[in-house]
């Protein structure tokens, strides 16, 4: 059943089905604050006039003193950016995975999570890369069973189909393992503390 669904998806998002003109397709990629002194190269975050990848954060604070924005980074990958209203309460949070958005995360002025309205563009794009890891030569199992995890974490209803059945080709020790890996990017782990709540909120931002 896991091998049918998959081989459906990939035929209608490869090429058997009618694909959104990309200049009509809103974007789903964050805009930093103009006051971020990072230059983008090639994907990769630097200091400018440095030729080493960026590692560290940046951070910028409101005239009150609360946190404003934060963006953390790793070998020139960014892993994290966030931003708090100025009565310190969370505004917006990505996580990000080599490159590509895990999750954005929306709080109004009273904590409040919001419904993000990309939401569902954003899992549909995961949905896609998941599928053409499965469809590389040879199949990436372990990278596209992640996407299908984040995916579905997002709302994806096929991803969530996927993740009832047992993939052919990966063992349950596997599969256990890239849940887990699943959820540390997702940030799942942090709901235990009260700042992370369903994504599927009933409110639209």
């Amino acid at each position: 059943m896991w091998r049918f669904y998959l081989l459906v998806s990939i035929c209608i998002y490869n090429g058997c089905g009618k694909k959104t003109p990309a200049e009509n397709t809103p974007s789903t990629t964050p805009t930093p604050p103009a006051n971020v002194t990072l230059e983008q190269r090639n994907g990769l975050y630097y200091k400018p006039e440095s030729n080493t990848p960026f590692s560290g954060s940046l951070l910028h604070k409101h005239k009150n003193g609360n946190n404003s924005f934060e963006s953390v980074y790793l070998n020139g990958m960014k892993l994290l950016q966030r931003s708090w209203h100025a009565n310190g309460v969370p505004r917006e949070e990505y996580r990000f995975h080599q490159g590509h958005i895990v999750v954005r995360r929306d709080w109004d002025h009273t904590g409040k999570l919001q419904t993000w309205r990309n939401l569902n563009l954003l899992a549909q794009e995961q949905f896609t890369r998941a599928t053409q890891f499965a469809a590389s030569n040879p199949p990436d199992w372990e990278k596209a069973y992640l996407w299908f995890h984040i995916a579905g974490a997002n709302g994806h209803l096929d991803s969530r189909r996927f993740l009832s059945n047992q993939p052919e080709k990966l063992t349950p020790q596997q599969v256990n393992e890239i849940k887990v890996e699943a959820e540390r990017l997702l940030g799942l782990n942090t709901q235990k503390t009260g700042n992370l709540s369903d994504q599927n909120a009933s409110i639209k931002k």
